[in-house]
């Protein structure tokens, strides 16, 4: 008696493989809407760690509050900036400037009408118009902000929780 695969059971296993693969590849799809909402998380995070570790407060300048970071948002795409200086991406050491979102951003509930939102010392959330920058207490975020991205008839939310600041993708 040979020891030897016979060419049935050679072509029972190829097609059991066949099988899991049709299974496990649809999964590998990427969705853009999704990683760009990743991204912007990351970066709102990122908005939120400047701001812990890096406190703009100087009481020899009645404007010190124009240079907290701030995440500003215009059209489908955003920047980080403080005052006139875009942070520097980690990775890349390039400037955090108009990064684009192939997706519509759009701020409601606690920030609606809004187009930037800063941190305070805390952590705590800040919102106003970037041409104001009056980015005072009475503009603590009150209610949770949720930022939407919309393409292509999908649709993709953050939320950040007032007081915490905490960030999710719903």
């Amino acid at each position: 008696m040979k020891k030897a695969f016979t060419m049935i059971e050679l072509i029972f296993v190829i097609v059991v493989i066949g099988i899991l693969a049709s299974a496990i590849i649809p999964r590998t799809k990427t969705n853009q809407l999704r990683e760009s909402a990743s991204k912007l998380l990351s970066h709102i995070r990122y908005t939120q760690h400047l701001n812990l570790v890096n406190d703009k407060f100087s009481n020899t300048d009645a404007n010190w509050y124009k240079n907290r970071w701030q995440i500003v948002f215009k059209n489908s795409t955003y920047s980080i900036l403080s005052e006139t200086t875009y942070a520097k991406d980690a990775q890349t050491n390039k400037d955090l400037k108009d990064i684009k979102v192939n997706a519509t951003i759009s701020l409601s509930d606690g920030c609606q009408g809004k187009d930037a939102i800063s941190f305070d010392y805390l952590g705590r959330p800040l919102i106003n118009d970037t041409a104001s920058h009056s980015y005072i207490y009475s503009n603590l975020l009150t209610s949770i902000c949720t930022i939407t991205l919309t393409a292509d008839g999908a649709s993709v939310s953050l939320e950040i929780k007032p007081e915490t600041g905490f960030t999710k993708i719903n």
